[in-house]
């Protein structure tokens, strides 16, 4: 959990360090612009991590799992083969992979995101 924490903050830093890069860089130095392109930057890893944790549910495995089926069978004896084969053997589907990556990348975001919407209200 230390892990994660460490890491988590680290990509915080480093976004909020790339977003006034980029607001510097267009030279428009402006409290709106750094709340904006912080905002947009925490995005990135948002949407990453979701998709990241999403995958190691395994939600996709039964869609994948159905596609290989699909593609493997494509005559009745076929299946037919691959049915009598299947009793007598199991089909284990290993779990999804599990990246190091997924949480930090879902909580700098989640924080980055939340903490651009309040700085958002709190300028206007």
């Amino acid at each position: 959990m230390k892990r994660i924490a460490v890491r988590t903050g680290w990509m915080v830093a480093a976004m909020l360090a790339a977003s006034a890069l980029i607001v510097f860089w267009q030279g428009a130095w402006t409290a709106v612009a750094f709340i904006n392109t912080t905002f947009l930057l925490s995005l990135v890893p948002l949407s990453a991590g979701g998709l990241l944790f999403v995958y190691e549910r395994g939600f996709f495995s039964g869609f994948a799992y159905g596609f290989r089926r699909l593609r493997r069978s494509s005559t009745r004896v076929e299946r037919y083969l691959e049915e009598a084969a299947a009793e007598h053997e199991s089909e284990e589907q290993p779990g999804p992979r599990r990246f190091a990556i997924t949480y930090p990348l879902l909580f700098a975001g989640l924080l980055l995101f939340l903490a651009m919407i309040a700085a958002g209200y709190a300028v206007q």
